[in-house]
């Protein structure tokens, strides 16, 4: 019998496959490729997701939030404001008119006297010439914007306001009050003359042609947005905000604004603070007196002739 006799150190012969059998191998050598390609994506997939995770929470360590964190929301669904931080100083000059603070507590200085001049040829409202004159510039912008103003009540003198009181006062002693009661009463309706923003000059009561009624619906009127985001700009400030009655000592007036001018209203803006909490804050060297201190709870907003159809007063 012969053999198959190889020269020594010659290569093994190679088996010879069938068609088919190359056929199955070809096929699982293309799936080992297939799987080790998707192994491959899906390790660099994950690198990446890495890095990318990495880097957001570098970035909100860097902003001083945790990563992922986002706004509380209140019970209804909208974003809560974050509480404003003031800041450590301030340019505003307290000893500048325009910054004087009158409350149920902070009557007029004595002597005080302010000059007016007409700020809504509509209505014939008064405020002080400087206010006057920014209200009716601010007037004129809202109205570019489709946007109506209207000064329902402005500079009120001492001496009408000391009317509007007296006439509280009897309408309380008609209900069978004393007259000391009486004058106590209207007190929490009526501000005491010489202690309402209007006997300064640079208080506006502002309305709307959709709304002429001084409630807090006027906060639904697209003047109070226009407001909210533009009046600062004219000097004018939000004085009796709704988170802020407990401070100011009046109940929410979104008509309510008061003019201190551009410079001052951009930094009081920028506190989040009501002028109260901005003057206990930064106004100790201009001596606030008992300026941080809120009042009784009364309105600001007025009665009779000058103030229109009012839903409270003072």
């Amino acid at each position: 019998m012969s053999q198959d006799r190889r020269p020594s150190g010659a290569p093994p012969r190679r088996m010879q496959l069938s068609p088919a059998a190359r056929r199955a191998a070809a096929a699982r050598r293309r799936k080992r490729i297939r799987r080790n390609r998707i192994l491959f994506g899906l390790a660099v997939l994950a690198v990446v997701l890495v890095v990318v995770l990495g880097v957001r929470a570098l970035l909100s360590l860097a902003k001083g939030k945790p990563d992922g964190s986002s706004v509380p929301e209140s019970s209804s669904g909208s974003a809560a404001a974050p509480t404003p931080t003031p800041a450590a100083s301030t340019s505003v000059d307290f000893t500048d008119a325009r910054m004087i603070l009158v409350n149920n507590n902070m009557g007029l200085p004595e002597g005080y006297t302010v000059e007016t001049q007409t700020a809504d040829e509509s209505t014939g409202k008064q405020l002080q010439t400087e206010a006057a004159q920014s209200f009716a510039a601010m007037q004129a912008a809202a109205k570019l914007d489709g946007v109506s103003l209207i000064l329902q009540s402005g500079y009120r003198s001492v001496e009408y306001q000391q009317g509007l009181f007296d006439q509280q006062v009897e309408k309380m002693i008609k209900t069978g009050l004393s007259e000391a009661e009486a004058k106590e009463q209207a007190k929490t309706v009526v501000a005491v003359p010489g202690y309402s923003e209007h006997n300064t000059g640079y208080a506006a009561d502002i309305l709307t042609d959709s709304y002429r009624v001084m409630d807090s619906g006027f906060a639904k009127t697209d003047a109070y947005t226009w407001l909210t985001e533009h009046a600062a700009e004219y000097g004018f400030i939000e004085r009796y905000p709704e988170d802020k009655s407990a401070i100011t000592g009046i109940i929410f007036e979104p008509w309510h604004w008061r003019y201190v001018g551009a410079e001052n209203a951009a930094e009081i803006k920028k506190s989040g603070l009501c002028l109260e909490e901005f003057w206990a804050t930064y106004g100790s060297d201009a001596g606030t007196g008992s300026s941080s201190e809120s009042g009784a709870g009364s309105s600001d907003s007025g009665s009779g002739s000058d103030a229109g159809s009012a839903s409270s007063a003072a």
